[in-house]
């Protein structure tokens, strides 16, 4: 994925769709924002690619929370801390034009929409030293347009400032997918191993990837904000045995990125 605020300030993993792992921290006030950043061109590969992703925080008049961090985008009808629960919205990325030569004469995937909702809990504390964590179960389909089944997304996350101008966050996560998604993303099929020359495979549902990342804020002045991040995917299970993964690319899956944002006021 491109990432950056779009993925720091504003982001969340991947391009391919799994920011909602990555979040801000509450005292960030409304922005919009941009980053840049470099991930892996598909999901198990190591060949490289470099982009760029848009990104918002704000809250309405109303109290609910949006949330738009690159391809990943949720609507909060609970509170902004406390019971959080809503719509969510994300971009998948497809698999095509690839530079590996021999993952290039694989089945091809479509770009595709994903649609689904979410729960979480939001604990703030305002003491002396003020910090803030989060849980989150996300749940999203295709619908079959390009993958049949579910994803299913655990996430936590934390933040805390170390200066008036510094915040440091860190979180952890587990996906969890369907059969049908393996099956598009990371099976071989009869025709894609002859020419290929991959062993075909069809893997089963499961445990997809477990997650973690660090990210850092920095406030320059009253609107302007930069932050870095890296983020770290280790793919797992039937996904991770994938001839794509295990002959071709790799299971260790690193994101990085930086961006900038302007808090609206």
């Amino acid at each position: 994925m491109t990432i950056a605020l779009a993925n720091v300030l504003f982001a969340g993993a991947s391009i391919r769709g799994d920011c909602q792992s990555v979040d801000l921290p509450g005292a960030i006030p409304n922005m919009v924002g941009v980053g840049v950043g470099s991930t892996t061109e598909y999901a198990g590969g190591n060949e490289r690619m470099i982009g760029a992703l848009p990104g918002m925080r704000y809250v309405t008049n109303g109290g609910h929370l949006i949330e738009w961090y690159g391809p990943y985008a949720q609507f909060g009808l609970g509170g902004v801390t406390g019971f959080q629960w809503g719509p969510a919205v994300s971009l998948r990325l497809g698999r095509h034009d690839v530079n590996d030569p021999v993952v290039s004469q694989i089945h091809t995937i479509a770009t595709t929409a994903e649609a689904g909702g979410y729960v979480g809990y939001e604990y703030d504390h305002s003491g002396t030293l003020p910090y803030r964590l989060r849980g989150t179960i996300t749940l999203t389909t295709n619908a079959g347009i390009v993958y049949s089944g579910v994803r299913a997304g655990l996430n936590f996350s934390g933040w805390i400032p170390l200066h008036k101008r510094v915040i440091v966050g860190a979180g952890a996560g587990a996906t969890w997918v369907s059969s049908g998604f393996n099956e598009t993303y990371f099976g071989v099929t009869a025709d894609d191993s002859a020419r290929s020359g991959l062993p075909q495979y069809s893997p089963g549902g499961g445990l997809e990837q477990i997650t973690s990342w660090l990210a850092a804020i920095y406030q320059f002045n009253k609107t302007w904000y930069g932050g870095a991040m890296v983020y770290y995917q280790r793919i797992t299970g039937a996904a991770a045995d994938s001839p794509i993964v295990t002959q071709r690319g790799t299971r260790n899956q690193i994101t990085y990125g930086i961006g900038i944002a302007y808090a609206l006021r």
